[in-house]
């Protein structure tokens, strides 16, 4: 029986299911161990010396081939370039320029198809005068990324893309552009199978200036956009919703009370659909991180939850799921003297989301919160905290099978402040961490990988047949 990893996150669990029921497992396997990462201080990534580098995004294809973009000042221009890290390779390839020289872009974005179709999007100020949003993609089975192509019309400023891929390969992006009065959510999709983007359509209501658009893609393609708009008195959050099979979004739903200012919206699709949407909101007096989530199978987002503690301020909310549903958000929160990074799962199954746990050691301050979930459910926490003199990237890992996050490690090396730090989760659960970091004469984007999740597998032969198990890539 041969094994691909070059698979959906939806097919390898239902392909590990299979396999189970086939061959008969002994016993079943006990949780897998923590993560193991690659030693410090990390790879380093974009070219030197003396030209900073920010805005890391990094995205894992099914097939483990890994590719991080960023933004780096050429000397003139801010340009977006990207590295790749082929399949089964321990070593990314060339720096590769995106975005045309002659003008600077900026906020680079990444998104991987299943058949490893790779997506970069960015915002360019095109014309000298207005910033536009554009698009490249390398082909599935190809090198090279094709010819950059507009989104965003121009003659107005448009930024902040944000880039999601459906499991068919359907491939949605999202920005905020100004109309001449106030910045509108819009978006422009290219259909499974084509290479064309559709017409670019308006998702907010006009009147009232918008931010921080966000876009999730469930399994059966339904597409759910948040953002933030000012309704005339506070800043709301909302969200707009493409059933699966219909090319039209639904109207427009309020999300957060209107009594009070919320911002920061994140949005996570489940594979049964279920779709949660956290934020931060000001209660009266503090930040307060909340929640609401539209059951599977259901029209309607369920009533609002507060996740963080009241008292002190929490804020920038990041949301995960797990294959068999269990979500994780977190944040950072005041503690009275320093911030803390927090998380909280509900667990699959159930409605309501567990206590909030400390993440980060509450000595020195902590920030920039980022989560990711593997496969087999283990779940990975990265963020930046200070140590005394310098800013350092840490990791916590709940493992498979574990309720318990274990204890933060240093990712990014010490006597440089490190920032930003992103991540994204393999098929095999290696996970790939970058960050930017102060090398001395600029800031760098370098990054760092896990091995993958080792599970013990017993098998015993049922009948009287023959035969071997192997796996392609081997290694099972």
């Amino acid at each position: 029986m041969i094994v691909s990893r070059k698979i959906s996150v939806q097919a390898a669990t239902a392909l590990l299911a299979a396999f189970a029921a086939v061959v008969l497992l002994a016993a079943a396997p006990s949780p897998a161990a923590a993560l193991t990462w690659s030693p410090l201080p990390g790879t380093d990534l974009s070219a030197g010396p003396s030209n900073n580098a920010y805005g890391e995004q990094v995205a894992v294809g099914v097939d483990g081939a890994t590719t991080i973009v960023w933004q780096r000042n050429n000397g003139s221009n801010w340009i977006v370039q990207a590295r790749t890290r082929p399949a089964g390779s321990g070593t990314f390839g060339a720096v590769v320029d995106l975005s045309a020289a002659g003008q600077s872009a900026y906020s680079p974005q990444v998104a991987v198809a299943v058949d490893g179709a790779t997506t970069v999007v960015w915002t360019r100020r095109n014309d000298g005068s207005n910033l536009i949003v554009q698009a490249s993609t390398r082909p599935a089975g190809s090198g090279t990324f094709g010819a950059v192509v507009d989104l965003s019309a121009a003659g107005q400023n448009a930024d902040y893309p944000q880039v999601a891929v459906g499991v068919d390969g359907a491939t949605t992006i999202v920005w905020q552009r100004n109309n001449g009065s106030d910045n509108i959510v819009q978006a422009r999709t290219r259909p499974a199978g084509l290479g064309t983007f559709g017409a670019a359509e308006d998702l907010s209501a006009l009147g009232g200036t918008v931010g921080s658009a966000q876009v999730a893609v469930g399994v059966d393609g339904a597409t759910t956009v948040v953002w933030n708009r000012w309704n005339g008195f506070n800043s709301i959050v909302q969200a707009r919703t493409r059933p699966a099979g219909l090319g039209t979004f639904a109207a427009v739903e309020d999300l957060s009370a209107p009594e009070q200012n919320a911002y920061g919206a994140q949005v996570a699709v489940a594979v049964d659909g279920a779709t949660t949407v956290v934020w931060y909101r000001n209660n009266g007096s503090h930040d307060i991180v909340r929640a609401r989530t539209r059951p599977a199978g259901s029209g309607t987002f369920a009533a609002i939850e507060d996740l963080s503690a009241l008292g002190e301020d929490a804020s920038d909310p990041q949301v995960a799921v797990a294959v068999d549903g269990a979500t994780t958000v977190v944040w950072y929160r005041s503690n009275g003297v320093n911030n803390i990074v927090q998380a909280s799962t509900r667990p699959a199954g159930s409605v309501t989301f567990g206590a909030a746990v400390n993440l980060s050691a509450p000595e020195q301050h902590a920030a920039s919160p980022q989560v990711a979930v593997a496969v087999d459910g283990a779940t990975t926490v990265v963020w930046r905290r200070w140590n005394g003199s310098d800013n350092i990237v840490q990791a916590s890992t709940r493992p498979a099978g574990s309720g318990t996050f274990g204890a933060a490690e240093d990712l990014s090396a010490l006597g440089g402040d490190a920032y930003d730090p992103q991540l994204a989760v393999g098929v095999d659960g290696a996970t790939t961490v970058a960050w930017n970091r102060w090398d001395g004469s600029a800031y760098i984007v370098q990054s760092t990988t896990s091995g993958g999740t080792p599970y013990s597998l017993t098998l015993t032969k049922s009948g009287a047949g023959s035969g071997s198990v192997s796996s392609s890539p081997a290694g099972i």
